[in-house]
């Protein structure tokens, strides 16, 4: 009976194994951007995407004060960070938006469908495989709820209203004037930061990009930057520079100013993640940071 059995789940195996790859492999499925997911999949993808981010959101405080707003600061850090993709009243989407797979959608239906700690949450934690980015580290709490509030106010915001509003702030330097005046709050005066949150300001600072990154799931034959692995181990930084934490927080700051002939470029990063950031490259590298339990 036991052998009956395993055969009966071999053979089912077998038949799940070779449809997946005869779907695969027989190119049963186009990967290119100018087809569409069959129904069935992109049904799929959101009844899984709307259930886990339901759960996820729950746990998202709403500040008591929140209400739908549309006001000049909030229309300018949407145009500068969601509007390439996403439009707004009367303006289309970037050129490069209009190609992607799957198309990002018009958030007036978001508005309207999800409460904002939903929306919030796609905001801090962006989507996988969707082109949607997070975040967070990258831009202030208050932010994060100021363009919550604006993206649940587009549903009665006219396009001459949006013109209007985004007229009187005709430009935001960046996002990142505000988060680093917040992660400046929690600084201190030592270089030594939280390695987990210096993992995770890594990734979301697309250090992926370029790098191999012990923790940090990425290409595995990555040759544009060194792997970073053995970062905290070596005598200098980028050649240049003693091989110490104040240095290497001056080096993720400001690369150019240390090195004007490097390619590694100034992603903004306030110092307190910066001192996060060389917590971890000092721990993936077994060299705990001067002031830690356990430093050689």
């Amino acid at each position: 009976m036991r052998r009956a059995v395993r055969l009966t789940l071999f053979g089912l195996s077998a038949v799940v194994t070779a449809g997946i790859a005869a779907f695969v492999f027989g190119e049963f499925y186009n990967l290119t951007a100018i087809r569409q997911h069959p129904l069935w999949v992109f049904r799929a993808i959101a009844v899984g995407r709307d259930t886990v981010v339901a759960l996820d959101a729950r746990d998202v405080e709403v500040p008591a004060d929140f209400a739908p707003s549309a006001d000049p600061e909030g229309v300018a850090l949407y145009r500068k960070h969601c509007a390439q993709c996403h439009g707004a009243p009367g303006v289309a989407p970037a050129e490069f938006a209009l190609g992607m797979m799957p198309v990002p959608s018009n958030l007036v239906a978001a508005a309207r469908d999800r409460p904002p700690r939903e929306i919030y949450w796609f905001i801090r934690f962006g989507l996988k495989m969707s082109g949607m980015p997070a975040w967070e580290m990258r831009m202030s709490d208050a932010d994060m709820w100021s363009l919550t509030a604006l993206v649940e106010a587009l549903p009665s915001l006219s396009p001459a209203d949006y013109a209007a509003l985004a007229a009187e702030v005709p430009d935001r330097t960046d996002a990142l004037v505000s988060v680093q005046s917040e992660a400046a709050e929690t600084a201190t005066d030592t270089a030594i930061g939280d390695p987990e949150r210096g993992r995770i300001a890594m990734q979301v600072h697309a250090c992926l990009q370029c790098h191999m990154i012990p923790g940090l799931v990425g290409k595995p034959d990555l040759h544009v930057g060194p792997s970073l692995g053995e970062a905290g181990r070596r005598r200098y930084i980028a050649g240049v520079l003693r091989n110490t934490p104040e240095n290497m927080v001056r080096w993720i700051m400001d690369p150019q100013a240390v090195d004007p002939l490097s390619a590694m470029p100034d992603l903004g990063v306030p110092e307190a993640l910066a001192r996060d950031m060389t917590a971890y490259l000092y721990t993936i590298s077994g060299r705990l940071p001067p002031g830690r339990s356990g430093t050689p």
